[in-house]
């Protein structure tokens, strides 16, 4: 008797450890559109850069504005993310673009999430509001 209760009772570990895992491995940045800007440090170059999530999709835009000269260059990418847990403990914001580009390559840096906005690499994600909210 007594080890047939070891056996349920690594059973149900078993089921619960897989839950908890898939639960983790389902996180999802909540869907829309973050941006954020960087300017150089003359302040004669700005870029203005957006991920726009849904599911476990991508899509990046990048411009890059001269004083003087307007925009200069764009690019755009598709890919797939997805949020993983170091051994730290850290959340990770793993992407992985379909085409690379010079600003859009497979990358991945800590992730943190906040009201209206999201943390990735050092720099913050402003949630861009959506007209009818």
């Amino acid at each position: 008797m007594n080890k047939n209760l070891m056996k349920v009772a690594r059973m149900a570990l078993v089921v619960v450890i897989s839950i908890c895992s898939l639960a983790g491995c389902s996180k999802k940045i909540p869907a829309g559109t973050y941006e954020t800007s960087l300017e150089s440090t003359s302040g004669e170059e700005k870029w203005n850069v957006a991920y726009t999530f849904e599911g476990s999709k991508v899509h990046a835009t990048a411009t890059c504005e001269v004083t003087g000269l307007g925009i200069v260059s764009a690019e755009t990418a598709e890919g797939t993310y997805e949020i993983a847990e170091n051994d730290d403990g850290n959340l990770l914001l793993i992407l992985d673009f379909d085409e690379k580009t010079d600003h859009f390559h497979d990358e991945s840096d800590v992730y943190e999430e906040g009201d209206g906005y999201i943390m990735y690499g050092g720099i913050k994600w402003t949630k861009v509001e959506e007209e009818g909210q």
